[in-house]
């Protein structure tokens, strides 16, 4: 109970979401003890992994590590959003505290998206976005992304950051 309220004491707001163009990330406090997990996403989740670290090693910052559970909860939120149609950070709180109670994270936050039509195009709308470049620029160690089509084949993308 203790450990609850601390967490949720230095809970600070930061959404981050983007469906043509859509602002608002949370970032949750704690301390960091993640390991290594093999890269287990699709093709296209890695090649928009691959972009994003490319963005950071061009501004100077170090690439992100491919973390497994925050995949999981990428991956349930993608599909939360796809079974609503819309860009959310439905449950946000619960989720980042979650990966931070699983992985030591002391910091966490999300991009979302959709309505784009490829991972270049959403790539480019996030760094467009101040928001969404703050995530993909931050203090960040860790990072998953979620990329699926809903029915009529319109992509959802969920990446969370972790530290």
């Amino acid at each position: 109970m203790k450990g609850k309220i601390l967490l949720l004491l230095i809970i600070v707001v930061i959404y981050t979401s983007c469906s043509k163009p859509t602002l608002s990330g949370t970032e949750v406090q704690n301390s960091l003890q993640i390991e290594e997990v093999s890269n287990i996403q699709s093709p296209m989740e890695n090649e928009l992994f691959q972009m994003v670290n490319a963005h950071r090693t061009a501004v100077g910052l170090p690439e992100l590590i491919f973390e497994g559970t925050s995949y999981y909860y990428a991956q349930e939120h993608t599909d939360y959003m796809i079974s609503k149609g819309q860009t959310s950070h439905a449950k946000f709180g619960e989720r980042a505290e979650k990966i931070a109670e699983q992985t030591g994270a002391k910091k966490v936050s999300e991009n979302v998206a959709k309505d784009y039509e490829n991972i270049s195009i959403a790539m480019a709308a996030w760094l467009e976005s101040p928001g969404h470049r703050k995530n993909i620029e931050g203090n960040y160690t860790h990072s998953a992304l979620s990329i699926k089509a809903n029915t009529e084949g319109q992509l959802y993308f969920t990446q969370i950051f972790l530290k």
